[in-house]
């Protein structure tokens, strides 16, 4: 089976995680007897490669390291991504879809080093780009933030 990108993966892990028992809306449909839903996970997990389940495990370690304020923040991103017409959100999966994890790791690591204003010329900068050469501007940023850390 092919395997799923990364962006994905986290979606999809997302979308298995509850959202929450103080929601007082009733779901559309009956929640699956909690067996169910683990024999589904199991399912779908038993056909991914070492890697997305590696790639799944450190999305998960990032949400638990998460407080309750930047777990919010991100399901109301999660909603408005969902609320995104079609080709928008095909656009940004584009974006790190085909990107390796070392390069998401280390995008990660470059942007925490960065100051407010240099994220904020990155951002600016990216945006800018059509999807398909987003990844190439992003090893280019990457590559010249580990330079420096390579001559030490």
């Amino acid at each position: 089976m092919k395997t799923l990108p990364p962006t994905l993966l986290l979606f999809s892990l997302l979308a298995l995680a509850p959202l929450g028992a103080a929601d007082p809306t009733p779901a559309a449909r009956p929640p699956a007897p909690p067996a169910a839903q683990e024999m589904a996970a199991l399912d779908h997990f038993l056909d991914l490669a070492n890697d997305d389940l590696d790639q799944m495990q450190r999305v998960i370690a990032r949400i638990r390291a998460m407080s309750p304020a930047e777990r919010a923040t991100l399901r109301g991103e999660i909603d408005k991504f969902r609320q995104l017409p079609d080709t928008q959100r095909r656009n940004l999966r584009l974006g790190w879809g085909a990107s390796h994890p070392e390069l998401q790791d280390a995008w990660r690591q470059m942007m925490q080093a960065a100051t407010p204003e240099r994220r904020a010329e990155i951002q600016a900068q990216l945006q800018a780009l059509p999807p398909e050469k987003k990844n190439a501007y992003r090893r280019q940023l990457v590559d010249e933030f580990n330079r420096p850390a390579a001559k030490k």
